[in-house]
């Protein structure tokens, strides 16, 4: 077997990325576990909350603030019209669409609430509140330089 690359040891010791990802796996999955009874995952809730505290939105605007994929977003708005939590209605331009959220929807978010509640405690405990301050306050310092 030949000896590892120079550049691996680097890559593998110093990526914040890789980091990162891997944070973001293990932190999605315990979302994803406390809200598997409700149907949800974590990143149809992150669209979901965006429209309840938005009111409504377009797909394209959802995409841009929460930073996902067009075609990801285009997925999970799609299963949440067909479980009736988001409705859809034409835009002013009459090219696109507006969505919000259902009574269902608004009852959902609600319902969730203990679960999501669970996992953020989770979450802060594996990563500690020091940790969680800082994500915080990274977040922040991005949406103040509108990345």
């Amino acid at each position: 077997m030949p000896d590892e690359s120079p550049a691996a040891q680097v890559i593998a010791r110093e990526c914040i990325g890789f980091r990162l990802r891997l944070l973001c796996r293990v932190v999605t999955g315990l979302y994803d576990d406390a809200l598997r009874p409700h149907g949800l995952r974590v990143s149809q809730l992150s669209i979901l909350t965006a429209v309840g505290k938005l009111g409504q939105g377009r797909p394209s605007d959802l995409a841009r603030v929460l930073h996902m994929d067009r075609s990801t977003v285009s997925r999970d708005v799609e299963r949440l019209l067909d479980r009736g939590w988001l409705e859809q209605s034409p835009g002013e331009d009459g090219r696109s669409h507006l969505l919000c959220l259902t009574e269902a929807g608004h009852a959902l978010l609600e319902k969730v609430l203990p679960a999501w509640r669970e996992a953020q405690d989770q979450v802060v405990a594996l990563l500690g509140e020091q940790a969680v301050a800082t994500i915080t306050a990274a977040v922040e310092d991005l949406r103040a330089q509108q990345v």
